[in-house]
C-alpha cells in the first residue's frame, strides 16, 4: 500500500534573514520529514502558492507580513485561517518586529495581544488552553527553558505556554527574578474556523520544535 501523501508545510519568509536555514537547521529537517517544505520570499509568489494550494499550516518565518506593502498576502493568508487554515507566526518574527508594530498588528487582527517582557525562564504546557480539533496535546513537550518574547493581555484560553509555578528569569548577566505569571511565550487564538498562533522563542530550542511541529498539525 503507498504511503499517504506529505502535506504541505507553507513558509513564509517576506523578510528573510540569509541565516534562517542555518539556525533552524533541526526545525527544518524536522518538518522535512513529516511534510513537504513550500516556500516563498515574495509577495507574489505567496499570492499565486495560496492560490492553488492549501497547506496544513502556515509558517511566517518573519515580520513580513507586518508590513504595508504586504496587505494583500495577509489577506489573502487570514482568508486561508477563517477557512480552517494554521498560522504560526514566530522564529524571527519576535526578534525583528518594532514594539509598536507589534502591538498593532495583532490590535488590527482584533486580538488583545501586546509585546510583554523578553528574558529566558522556564515554561510548560497549559492544559486548560483552547487548541485546534485533533491537535494533540500528547506532542507538545514538557517544561523547558526559552529566551522569549512574552505576550501579555492574552486571555486565559488563549495561553499554550506559561511560566512554571514559581519560575525566575534565567540569566548569565542580571541576578534572577520572579517572574509575571499573567504573560505567556506561546499564545494562540481562534480567528473563524482556523487558528493563529504566536511562538515567542527568539532561539532555536528543542522544546520550540517540538512545539512548532505540532502547532503545524504534524
Amino acid at each position: 500500500m503507498a504511503s499517504p501523501a506529505k502535506p504541505d508545510i507553507f513558509f513564509l519568509c517576506l523578510a528573510m534573514q540569509s541565516f534562517l536555514d542555518d539556525s533552524y537547521s533541526a526545525l527544518i529537517n524536522q518538518i522535512s520529514a513529516k511534510a513537504n517544505i513550500k516556500r516563498a520570499k515574495s509577495a507574489s509568489g505567496a499570492l499565486n502558492y495560496l492560490s492553488a494550494h492549501t497547506p496544513r499550516a502556515i509558517l511566517a518565518t518573519d515580520e513580513g507580513l507586518t508590513k504595508p506593502s504586504n496587505g494583500p498576502v495577509l489577506e489573502k493568508v487570514l482568508s486561508y485561517v477563517r477557512s480552517g487554515g494554521l498560522l504560526l507566526i514566530g522564529l524571527h518574527f519576535p526578534n525583528f518586529t518594532n514594539m509598536d508594530v507589534f502591538d498593532k498588528f495583532f490590535e488590527d487582527l482584533g486580538l488583545p495581544w501586546k509585546h510583554g517582557d523578553y528574558h529566558r525562564t522556564t515554561f510548560r504546557f497549559n492544559s486548560g488552553c483552547t487548541l485546534p480539533a485533533g491537535m494533540s496535546r500528547a506532542k507538545f513537550p514538557g517544561p523547558y527553558s526559552m529566551k522569549t518574547l512574552h505576550v501579555k493581555g492574552a486571555r486565559a484560553h488563549e495561553k499554550i505556554f506559561v511560566p512554571v509555578s514559581e519560575a525566575m528569569t534565567q540569566s548569565m548577566v542580571f541576578p534572577p527574578e520572579y517572574v509575571d505569571q499573567t504573560q505567556a511565550a506561546v499564545v494562540g487564538a481562534k480567528i473563524g474556523e482556523g487558528y493563529l498562533f504566536y511562538d515567542g522563542s527568539v532561539n532555536p530550542e528543542d522544546g520550540q520544535n517540538k512545539a512548532v511541529l505540532t502547532l503545524c498539525g504534524l
